[in-house]
């Protein structure tokens, strides 16, 4: 995992703001001209314009050069650079069929923070490091400002603060929530909490084991979890950072069907009865979770079953063609995992 691999464009993530966000970029006025554009490439001006509406509208007005354009299919990339409040590289994605910007990730340095960032939310980022990262792990190599508003499934409107192997994203179109996710070694981890993530997915019982290669400690929404995992993430279990709880355990090593349709027709019908089903969790919830399903409801839907409870921690199970769990998730009622 290199610390910018999970960024491009279009990804989803987390992010650190400049201010009150723009929630509706699209649809704002453009205060910019192409008055302030320098441009070793050949764009038009129509071209030109959209790309610089966009960057002066997430930093302001700011010297802009295109130094580079690959347009040789219908997703231009465009390359250059902001002078001004503070240099900064960027990348635009321009879809030239629609004549619509797709993304725009600009890049600062990390010194100049304080100068793109705005105060309320630099001080929101300082409280939350000092309740997630007790460590003190963290430190800030890059900043990106990220906007990408036809990305229908990661975020939209965002900061992102790059460490190693560590990022912090704020989510302007949401309030500037905050999810973050930060790699440790596993030797730099409890050896309690690692034996307990290793008896988890033994417990899980499927036959092959992927050793873990890495946690991650991740905040996401309510979650603050350890993430133990392999690089592949085929192996998963999810440890609360505060409470200790086990709360999911994921062997994908379990799954034994072949493509879409061989699901479809191993789970047309229910594979298990509810009280095969019952009999097949029970242990290993009570195992895990410490949860007791006598007087637990059940739902079923292609290989998922959901076990459930009125006020409740609900189990979401997943099952295998022979009709043997190789996923278990608890989920509490407040929604609160930590």
């Amino acid at each position: 995992m290199k610390k910018w691999s999970s960024v491009t464009v279009t990804a989803a993530a987390i992010s650190i703001l400049l201010g009150s966000a723009p929630l509706a970029l699209a649809q704002q006025p453009a205060a910019a001209t192409v008055q302030n554009v320098q441009t070793s490439v050949k764009l038009d001006q129509t071209v030109t314009k959209r790309l610089t509406d966009v960057l002066n509208t997430l930093a302001g007005k700011q010297t802009i050069e295109f130094t580079s354009v690959d347009n040789a299919f219908g997703l231009w990339t465009i390359n250059g650079t902001l002078r001004g409040t503070a240099n900064a590289d960027f990348i635009q994605n321009y879809d030239s069929k629609k004549g619509i910007v797709q993304s725009t990730s600009i890049i600062y340095d990390s010194a100049d923070m304080n100068k793109v960032m705005d105060h309320n939310l630099r001080s929101k980022v300082a409280s939350f490091l000092k309740s997630f990262d007790t460590d003190k792990v963290f430190k800030t190599e890059a900043i990106w400002r990220v906007y990408s508003p036809v990305d229908e499934v990661g975020l939209q409107n965002y900061w992102v603060l790059w460490g190693n192997d560590q990022s912090i994203y704020i989510d302007l179109d949401h309030g500037n929530q905050i999810t973050a996710s930060f790699m440790y070694s596993l030797k730099d981890v409890k050896a309690a909490l690692t034996n307990k993530a290793n008896r988890s997915l033994k417990t899980l019982g499927m036959t092959t084991i992927k050793p873990f290669e890495y946690v991650l400690r991740q905040q996401e929404g309510n979650d603050t979890v350890w993430n133990f995992r392999d690089d592949n993430e085929l192996n998963n279990v999810l440890i609360g950072v505060k409470t200790g709880k086990v709360w999911a355990v994921k062997n994908e090593l379990g799954m034994d069907w072949t493509g879409d349709k061989d699901f479809v027709k191993a789970f047309a019908r229910p594979k298990l009865s509810q009280t095969q089903a019952l009999s097949a969790a029970k242990s290993k919830v009570q195992s895990l979770f410490g949860i007791n399903l006598k007087g637990y409801t059940l739902k079923m839907k292609d290989n998922e079953y959901t076990f459930s409870q009125k006020g409740a921690v609900t189990v979401v199970g997943k099952i295998n063609k022979k009709g043997a769990f190789y996923s278990l998730e608890a989920m509490p009622a407040n929604g609160v995992r930590n």
